[in-house]
């Protein structure tokens, strides 16, 4: 009997053994998948964030295309103006003014070209296409990674490596303003957005704004 019983307890303590690994190896695959769960859904928000942000950017830099162009021809007409309007009352004008509105034409002129030259060299409509494209990309990305679901580590480090290699393709990145505006959108931080908002005003309309104010203050101080 003592053989019989020895040889039982041992089958016991192997097959308890068993289970026990098995239970084990299936608590620690839960738990993998739990994790690259959270990892899929915090890569999901990293995209969404980024997508908002790219768009954000690229009608930002829309905007600022639009504007700098009207902001160029505006200027380029005040100065017009101001020629034909000495050339018609040169009998009228006095000597000394005469010469200073000749200086004013003369550097607002290569101040107008040089604008132009700079703000072709920003390119801002490449720019917003290329971000424009990038948010796109990311987007659909995303809508993949919402309908993959995926629980296993190197499915997530797939569409991590995948999303990577769309941020390296994109020649442009967004700047902070159009990350701020992405995360504070839809907040209930109102004063940090209107912090934001202010910060958009001035970086798309500020320097524009400036531009198309000196000419008339200038036309005002002759007259």
């Amino acid at each position: 009997m003592m053989p019989f019983t020895a040889a039982n307890d041992a089958a016991q303590s192997t097959f308890v053994r068993r289970v026990d690994e098995r239970f084990t190896a299936r608590r620690e695959a839960w738990a993998t998948e739990q994790e690259a769960g959270r990892e899929a859904e915090r890569l999901a928000a990293t995209m969404r964030l980024v997508k908002a942000a790219r768009f954000n950017a690229a009608e930002r830099l829309e905007r600022k295309a639009t504007v700098s162009l009207f902001t160029q021809s505006t200027v380029a007409l005040y100065f017009v103006g101001l020629a034909v309007w000495q050339a018609v009352y040169a009998g009228q004008i006095d000597e000394a003014t005469n010469r200073l509105m000749t200086f004013i034409q003369l550097v607002s002129s290569v101040f107008t070209l040089i604008l132009g030259l700079l703000e072709a060299l920003n390119d801002y409509k490449m720019k917003a296409h290329h971000l424009h494209n990038c948010g796109l990309a990311v987007s659909e990305l995303a809508q993949e990674l919402r309908i993959a679901r995926p629980t296993d580590a190197v499915h997530v480090q797939d569409f991590r490596r995948r999303y990577n290699e769309m941020m390296k393709a994109c020649p442009v990145n967004h700047s902070r303003i159009d990350y701020l505006f992405a995360k504070l959108d839809g907040t209930s931080d109102r004063a940090g957005f209107a912090g934001v908002y202010a910060r958009y005003i001035v970086d798309v309309y500020g320097l524009y704004a400036l531009f198309l104010a000196v000419p008339p203050l200038l036309w005002w101080w002759l007259t």
